[in-house]
């Protein structure tokens, strides 16, 4: 089945979650580079009520992350931030940091309920460094 099949395959609510990832990831790569931390956070924490299953929005956002280039730990986790947050979920987003060689290497992954939703594989071997909530109180 092509991609194209694939896509027409899924509901209507899936294809608008999964171009809604696509669109967030896209906005957010060029974000990265003009907007300040603080921006982007206030931006990720735009609150809404309109709920979906979060586990849809993971997966619309875990399937738009692969398929596009450039995607980083921290785009991916900023981005599902925000597309939880602006359906009512809470969220924290973790950075962490691991001595590699002589340089110091981040990572990002994304936190609700205690359980890791994206990033999980390279989280445990960073040392957690700051969590920034948004959402709700869930994280």
């Amino acid at each position: 089945m092509s991609r194209v099949s694939t896509f027409l395959a899924l509901s209507w609510h899936d294809r608008a979650l999964l171009a809604e990832a696509v669109a967030t990831l896209v906005a957010l790569r060029l974000a990265l580079h003009l907007w300040s931390i603080e921006r982007l956070r206030l931006w990720a924490d735009r609150r809404g009520t309109a709920i979906a299953p979060a586990e849809r929005i993971v997966w619309a956002l875990r399937t738009a992350a692969v398929r596009l280039p450039g995607v980083t730990c921290l785009s991916s986790a900023l981005a599902l931030q925000r597309m939880l947050s602006l359906r009512g979920y809470g969220s924290e987003l973790h950075i962490g940091v691991n001595r590699q060689g002589d340089r110091l290497a981040a990572h990002a992954w994304l936190v609700r309920d205690g359980k890791v939703l994206i990033g999980e594989r390279e989280a445990a071997e960073y040392t957690f460094l700051t969590a920034w909530p948004a959402g709700g109180s869930s994280g």
